[in-house]
């Protein structure tokens, strides 16, 4: 069985800025740079034989390249503790990708996400412990939090290995989003100069 999820990557520069601006404190567990992504969808534990339906299904998805930009930060409470998160501005480019992944998966067998989606990139755990004034005063420091936008050129299918030290992702299959221009550009057949 492989644990699964479906997500956009963030440059590494970009993600190291965002990891710097969390609290270095007992109780908060900052994000490993390397991990900062924009998770599309959780798939959780599949067999080999899904694993082959995902990646077959997630392979007719045809979604143009969009730009992501932070905007803003906040947390998401739960009786685990809290996680920091960078928020990331509308983008009609994304919510598209998503439509089009969702549908590619239902042809997989994997039922749509109940719970709305919320782009965010999450830049660290914190246990109950962390004082929640700490926290609220994190998040309105950090309330209008905007880094220079970069390019998605791609989304990426993920294993996620769980060890007594974390996780480890690990890329099992990538698909290129295209370029506005290459829109109507077919596969496999030739352009015409």
């Amino acid at each position: 069985m492989a644990r699964l999820f479906i997500a956009v990557e963030t440059p590494p520069p970009v993600a190291a800025h965002l990891v710097g601006l969390v609290p270095a404190a007992s109780g908060i567990r900052p994000t490993p740079v390397a991990q900062v992504h924009l998770t599309l969808r959780f798939l959780g534990e599949c067999e080999a034989g899904q694993t082959e339906r995902i990646t077959a299904a997630l392979g007719t998805v045809h979604a143009a390249d969009f730009s992501m930009r932070v905007a803003g930060a906040g947390r998401f409470r739960g009786q685990q503790g809290s996680v920091l998160w960078a928020g990331l501005a509308p983008c009609p480019a994304l919510d598209a990708l998503y439509a089009a992944m969702t549908d590619a998966l239902q042809t997989a067998g994997i039922a749509p996400e109940r719970r709305q989606f919320r782009a965010h990139l999450t830049l660290a755990r914190c246990r109950p412990t962390v004082p929640d004034a700490m926290l609220r005063d994190w998040v309105a420091a950090h309330r209008e939090l905007a880094v220079p936008s970069w390019q998605a050129r791609r989304f990426v299918l993920f294993e996620s290995r769980l060890d007594r030290h974390g996780a480890t992702h690990a890329a099992i299959g990538a698909w290129p989003l295209t370029a506005p221009d290459d829109a109507y550009i077919v596969p496999g057949v030739p352009v015409s100069a």
